[in-house]
């Protein structure tokens, strides 16, 4: 039934039902991976999509090797920035989408493509935004750093005081959004940055969008771009001039 659903939706509205979103700066070591398991997974599939590739300034071959698979694969889009953070990339990479759906998906493959149908399914049941979390009882993890792990948890800690409650996990990469919240919320977006996740949440708070937190399974990639310390300061310091911005009504 709910393949029957996503074919109708197909032909009557000719839009392409779901758009993945995928920001990368000099991702060049896994990008073609990311890709060839992303088709893989799409070819198993009844609706139309496409993959919005938003290259934030990529210095190596990651461009290159995008532009190569591409022309092999009309699904496939490269959506060129200059560099200024993976909030950038995800802003343009969700506003130069045509999905009636549109997911946000680390380039790094942390969750397995399977997972895409979860987020479809949830995001259909009268929800604007469906959120990956790595933190409910019903997710996994596995071969997270045990530096990283207390860092995320008093980081929670302070998302939940200063920021948004109610969500156990603000920084997971996988995200889906309507159409509709994805315009609202990205032409608010302000924070290019690693904040921009606590930001986009803000923002659903402010003008009432029904978020879903939904349990995933999850793999920590050695060569994660994430960089505890520096990543989780520059965050907060990112939250912080995000609740002085709705205090302050710029929004």
């Amino acid at each position: 039934m709910m393949h029957l659903r996503w074919i109708l939706t197909n032909l009557i509205m000719n839009e392409i039902f779901l758009s993945v979103v995928i920001p990368t700066f000099n991702e060049q070591k896994r990008i073609v991976q990311t890709l060839d398991q992303l088709l893989v997974y799409f070819s198993l599939q009844h609706y139309t999509w496409e993959i919005v590739i938003s290259d934030d300034g990529s210095t190596d071959n990651t461009v290159i090797l995008v532009e190569q698979w591409s022309q092999k694969h009309p699904n496939i889009h490269l959506l060129l920035l200059p560099h200024k953070g993976k909030g950038w990339a995800v802003k343009n990479g969700m506003l130069n989408s045509n999905g009636i759906y549109r997911l946000m998906f680390d380039a790094d493959m942390s969750m397995d493509p399977g997972q895409i149908e979860n987020f479809l399914i949830r995001i259909q049941q009268n929800c604007d935004v469906v959120i990956g979390s790595r933190n409910l009882n019903e997710s996994v993890k596995q071969d997270e750093p045990l530096l990283r792990k207390l860092m995320g948890r008093l980081f929670n800690l302070f998302v939940q005081m200063f920021a948004v409650k109610g969500y156990l996990d603000t920084q997971c990469g996988y995200k889906c959004f309507t159409s509709q919240s994805a315009e609202k919320l990205f032409e608010m977006q302000k924070i290019w940055g690693w904040g921009f996740d606590v930001e986009i949440l803000m923002l659903c708070k402010q003008i009432n969008l029904h978020v879903e937190e939904m349990p995933i399974s999850w793999h920590h990639q050695l060569d994660s771009k994430v960089r505890v310390f520096s990543s989780t300061f520059s965050i907060i310091k990112e939250v912080l001039l995000t609740r002085i911005r709705i205090l302050s009504k710029k929004y």
